[in-house]
C-alpha cells in the first residue's frame, strides 16, 4: 500500500526514515552474543535471563541441602540482596532495552526531523551515527564486556573470606564453594556485571555521539519557547534512563535491606553511599548533555546582542509614536502596536532566559524518583508500618 505523501515537505520520507533507521541504534548492546541466543521477546528474555540468573541458585543449593543439611536453602531464601539483584535488577537492565534505547534513537532523529542539522552538515551527522553504532556492536566491545564481568566476578569472590561468606555460597565444612557458590561466581554474578557494563557503554557512546553532533553547526534557535534554543528534546534522555538508573539502585536496596534485615536498622555508612551512587549515576546521565553547553551559551551571546537591539528600536519606534505625540485618550487600546511590542518583548525574555544544559527539572525529577522507588521497602523494613501510622495519626489529632 503506497502512502500519499503529497502535502508534505519533500523531505518528509527521508525524515521519516532517519526515525525508524535511529529507533533501535542502542538496542542489542553487549553482551549481545548471549542475548541472541535468546531469540525471543525482550520481556520473556528479561524473565529467561532472570530465572537463569537466580533459579538454579535455589535448585542447587536445596540439593546440596539435601545430600548434607548445613542451613543452605534458608540461606539462600533469606538472601533479600540476592532476589534483588537476580529477580528485579536483571530484568531491569533487559527491558530498558524496550523503553530506554529507543527513546535515544528517536532523539537523534529529531536533530533531523527539527531541522537542527543543515543538509551540509547532513553527512558528518550521518557518519557519526554509523562510528557509533558499529562501535557498540562490535567484538572488541563484547570481548571487554564479557572479561570485565568476570575479572570483576572473581575479585569480589576472592577478596571475601569464607568466613564472611553466606552459608549457600559454601560447602558443609565451610572450605571451598558450594555449587551454589560457584553458579554465582560463574554464571549470576557475571551476567549481571555484563548487563550493567553494556548500559555503561551505552552512555559512553551516547556521550561521544552528542559531542560530535554538538561540534556540527546546528541551526539553533535563541528565541525558542523551551529556553534551550530548540534543544530542550534532549532532556528526554535523562527520564530514558530512569529504568537504568532504578536497576541499579535496586542493587544497592537490595543490600540496604538485607543489612537491616540483619539488625543494622540505620545502615548510617551504606546510606551514605547509596546518596553517593545516585549522585554519580545523575551526573552520569546529565553529563552527556554538556556537550551542547558551548552552543547553547554562544546562541544566547548572539541572541542577546540580536534581539536586544530589535527590542530597543521596537521601543524607540512605540516611545516616537505614542509617548511623544498627541493621541485621544484610550486610542492605543485600540491599536496592535502594544501587543506586538509586549509579544516581541516576550521574545526576548526567552532568549534572556536561555538555559545552558538542555534539561529540566521536571527530567531530573523522573529520575530521582526512580531511583528512590527501590528504597520503599528498605525505609518500610526499617521503620514499622505501625510507627508510621502513629506518626500519620499524630498529624491528624
Amino acid at each position: 500500500m503506497t502512502r500519499n505523501v503529497s502535502h508534505r515537505p519533500a523531505d518528509y520520507v527521508a525524515v521519516d526514515a532517519a526515525a525508524e533507521d535511529l529507533a533501535p541504534l542502542f538496542e542489542r548492546a553487549p553482551p549481545i552474543t548471549m542475548q541472541a541466543g535468546l531469540a525471543i521477546d525482550v520481556w520473556w528474555r528479561a524473565i529467561a535471563l532472570g530465572v537463569l540468573a537466580w533459579l538454579p541458585l535455589v535448585l542447587l543449593a536445596a540439593l546440596q541441602e539435601l545430600w548434607n543439611p548445613a542451613g543452605r536453602l534458608g540461606s539462600v531464601l533469606a538472601e533479600v540482596g540476592l532476589h534483588a539483584r537476580y529477580l528485579v535488577a536483571v530484568p531491569l537492565f533487559v527491558l530498558a532495552e524496550r523503553f530506554c534505547a529507543p527513546q535515544l534513537g528517536t532523539i537523534l532523529a529529531n536533530f533531523v526531523h527539527g531541522g537542527l542539522v543543515a543538509d551540509a552538515d547532513r553527512a558528518a551527522f550521518d557518519q557519526a551515527i554509523a562510528s557509533a553504532q558499529a562501535r557498540l556492536r562490535s567484538t572488541v566491545a563484547e570481548v571487554v564486556v564479557v572479561i570485565l564481568a568476570y575479572c570483576v566476578s572473581m575479585a569480589t569472590v576472592l577478596t571475601y573470606t569464607y568466613e564472611q561468606l553466606p552459608a549457600w555460597a559454601l560447602s558443609a565444612d565451610r572450605t571451598m564453594l558450594s555449587l551454589a557458590g560457584w553458579w554465582h561466581a560463574l554464571v549470576s554474578l557475571p551476567l549481571l556485571l555484563a548487563l550493567c557494563l553494556g548500559w555503561l557503554w551505552r552512555v559512553v557512546l551516547w556521550a561521544q555521539l552528542l559531542r560530535s553532533v554538538a561540534r556540527l553547526k546546528l541551526r539553533l534557535i535563541a528565541s525558542h519557547p523551551d529556553r534551550c534554543a530548540g534543544l530542550a528534546f534532549l532532556g528526554q534522555s535523562v527520564r530514558a534512563f530512569s529504568i537504568v538508573g532504578m536497576a541499579v539502585m535496586m542493587v544497592a536496596a537490595g543490600r540496604s535491606a538485607q543489612l537491616v534485615l540483619g539488625g543494622d536498622a540505620t545502615p548510617t555508612q551504606n546510606f551514605y553511599f547509596n546518596i553517593g551512587l545516585a549522585a554519580v549515576l545523575l551526573v552520569v546521565f546529565v553529563a552527556p548533555l554538556l556537550a551542547f553547553t558551548s552552543s547553547l551559551m554562544g546562541a544566547w551571546r548572539h541572541g542577546m546582542l540580536e534581539y536586544g537591539a530589535l527590542a530597543a528600536r521596537a521601543g524607540h519606534a512605540f516611545e516616537a509614536k505614542w509617548l511623544k505625540a498627541d493621541h485621544a485618550d484610550g486610542e492605543i487600546l485600540e491599536q496592535p502596536d502594544s501587543s506586538a511590542l509586549t509579544d516581541l518583548y516576550q521574545v526576548v525574555a526567552n532568549v534572556g532566559s536561555l538555559h545552558f544544559v538542555p534539561v529540566s527539572l521536571k527530567d531530573l525529577a523522573m529520575l530521582v524518583v526512580a531511583m528512590l522507588i527501590p528504597f520503599v521497602p528498605v525505609v518500610l523494613l526499617a521503620i514499622p508500618v505501625s510507627v508510621i501510622m502513629a506518626n500519620l495519626r499524630g498529624l491528624l489529632f
